[in-house]
C-alpha cells in the first residue's frame, strides 16, 4: 500500500494513501475488530457497507464500527486519495467513559448512516484537523497527541450532524432483499446457519442468493459468515476468553478449522494474539 503518512501503535492506526490509478480489485470486502473513520480527499466511487451502497465524493466521510463488512469500488480514471484512522474504542474511555462521542458509530443499524457527505459537517474544520496531524512527521509522541486531540474535534463534528436529524443528512438502507438477508445472518451468526436455511427463510434459490449476495457485498455468503465470526472471535481473545471457548462461541464446529481460518484471515495464530494482549 502506498502510504504518504503513517502512524501505528496498539490503539491507533492513522494513514494517508494515494493510488494513481486505483486498482479495480484491490479494495475487496473485509471486516475488522477496530473502528474506522475514512475521509476521501480525491476520486469518486461507491463505498458499500453491509450491502448498502453510498456514492463517494471528495470531502465526504465514512464511519464503520467493529465487524461492519465493507468494500469500495473507485473510478479508475481518477487518483484515489484518502485519510483513514482505525482505532480501538477503549482508547477514548479515560476521556469519555460513557462513549457519547461514539454515538454515530454505535447508535444505528448495521450498514445504516455510515456516510457523511460534504456539507453535513464543517469541512474546513475537519480538513484543518487532518492537516494538523499530517504536519507532525518524525516525533511519534507528538503524532499520537495530535491524532487524539484533533480526532476529538472531528468526533464532535460528526455528533452534531448525527444528532441534527436533518432528513437530508440521514442515510437509510436500501430496503432490499439482501439487506434483510444480511440482517438475518448477523442475528444468527453464531448458530449452525447454512445456505439452505437462508434460502428457506427468504424463499429464494441457492443461485439467486449467491448472485444477489455477491452483487451486494462483493463476496460469497460463506466467506462473509466466516470473516464475521473470525473478527468476533478475535474480540473475545482480546477480552481474555480462551481460544477453544472463543472458537465454539463464534460458531466454529472444531478448533482445527478455526485455527486454520484464523491464520489465513489475520496472518497470525490465535495464541499469538492472546500473547500480544
Amino acid at each position: 500500500m502506498n502510504f504518504q503518512d503513517y502512524y501505528l501503535d496498539h490503539e491507533l492506526f492513522f494513514h494517508k494513501n494515494c493510488d494513481m490509478p486505483p486498482h479495480p480489485t484491490k479494495y475487496g470486502m473485509h471486516a475488522h475488530e477496530i473502528y474506522e473513520l475514512y475521509y476521501l480527499l480525491s476520486g469518486k466511487g461507491v463505498f458499500t457497507v453491509e450491502g448498502n451502497p453510498y456514492e463517494l465524493k471528495p470531502n465526504s466521510m465514512m464511519i464503520m464500527r467493529s465487524n461492519e463488512a465493507h468494500y469500495v469500488q473507485m473510478d479508475s480514471d481518477l487518483p484515489y486519495e484518502r485519510i483513514v484512522l482505525h482505532f480501538y474504542p477503549q482508547f477514548l474511555d479515560p476521556i469519555d467513559p460513557n462513549r457519547t462521542l461514539l454515538a454515530p458509530f454505535d447508535n444505528r443499524g448495521l450498514g445504516i448512516n455510515n456516510y457523511y457527505p460534504a456539507g453535513s459537517f464543517s469541512n474546513q474544520l475537519v480538513r484543518s484537523c487532518f492537516n494538523n496531524i499530517l504536519e507532525i512527521k518524525e516525533n511519534d509522541y507528538q503524532k499520537r497527541v495530535a491524532i487524539i486531540t484533533n480526532f476529538l474535534t472531528i468526533l464532535n463534528e460528526l455528533n452534531k450532524s448525527f444528532h441534527n436529524k436533518d432528513p437530508q443528512l440521514l442515510f437509510t438502507d436500501q430496503n432490499s432483499k439482501m439487506t434483510e438477508v444480511i440482517s438475518y445472518i448477523n442475528e444468527h451468526l453464531y448458530e449452525q446457519i447454512s445456505i439452505e436455511t437462508i434460502c428457506n427463510q427468504f424463499y429464494i434459490s441457492k443461485s439467486q442468493l449467491n448472485n444477489l449476495f455477491k452483487k451486494a457485498t462483493n463476496t460469497t455468503v460463506w466467506k462473509y459468515i466466516v470473516s464475521k465470526r473470525l473478527v468476533s472471535a478475535r474480540h473475545l481473545l482480546y477480552d481474555g476468553v480462551p481460544a477453544n471457548e472463543a472458537c465454539m462461541k463464534c460458531g466454529f464446529k472444531d478448533y482445527s478449522t478455526f485455527y486454520r481460518r484464523y491464520r489465513e484471515y489475520f496472518g497470525t495464530s490465535p495464541q499469538n494474539d492472546v500473547n500480544k494482549f
